[in-house]
């Protein structure tokens, strides 16, 4: 299976078709577009399903997405968009041989954004992600737009990902996970048995593409246009 993974569009429909040029240079055509949040920026749900299908549309592929702080809450209510977008916030869909589940939004920010969580809240979240996947013989891809304390979460020194995603981490051990929504930060690291992904925004032109073969994470590379 490849995956793109994406986060942070930001309504810059246009990196997409530049994206897919560079993703032709590299003979790499995704089967899955993994989204980790922030389709818009403070828009409603029409222009965060606009963004979704373009999505869809430039890379012909599946799109699951979870939403970011920016955009609606309307947006989680939102399941499943023409049979091949598909929301996964706190919930889960078997893709070919792997398992993906998803929790959007962000921990509580200074700025008082549009879908915003409690440590509480995502404890609850990954808990039941938790409790429906660990018994599975599906390996999970876990994708998260709050990144995981300690990991890719950098701004102005102060690690700001989630402290109860850190303490799941090992727990869940998933295959993938992806996450997003800090713009400082991009890279990928191997803890344990899982792969870290933070692709980066899209919106200043980051991505990654991962490549999996018979549940093992064969390619990786998180890179820019």
């Amino acid at each position: 299976m490849n995956i793109l993974a994406i986060s942070d569009i930001h309504e810059r429909s246009s990196k997409l078709s530049i994206l897919k040029s560079k993703l032709g240079e590299k003979e790499f055509k995704p089967d899955v577009v993994v989204v980790a949040g922030d389709l818009t920026y403070f828009k409603s749900v029409d222009v965060a399903l606009r963004i979704a299908r373009r999505v869809r549309e430039v890379f012909e592929a599946k799109v699951v997405f979870v939403p970011g702080n920016c955009d609606p809450p309307e947006l989680i209510s939102v399941k499943e968009v023409g049979g091949e977008i598909i929301n996964i916030h706190s919930s889960l869909i078997k893709i070919d041989k792997y398992v993906f589940a998803g929790i959007g939004g962000s921990g509580i920010t200074p700025f008082n954004t549009m879908i915003e969580f409690t440590e509480e809240e995502f404890k609850d979240m990954i808990e039941n992600i938790y409790l429906s996947t660990n018994r599975l013989e599906e390996k999970l891809i876990l994708v998260t737009h709050q990144p995981i304390n300690g990991f890719f979460d950098d701004v102005g020194g102060v690690n700001a990902g989630s402290r109860i995603f850190r303490e799941y981490l090992e727990r869940i051990n998933p295959l993938l996970w992806i996450t997003g929504h800090i713009h400082e930060n991009s890279g990928w690291v191997r803890v344990g048995d899982t792969i870290i992904v933070h692709p980066g925004p899209l919106m200043k032109g980051y991505f990654a593409v991962i490549k999996l073969r018979d549940n093992y994470v064969e390619y990786i590379e998180v890179g820019g246009i």
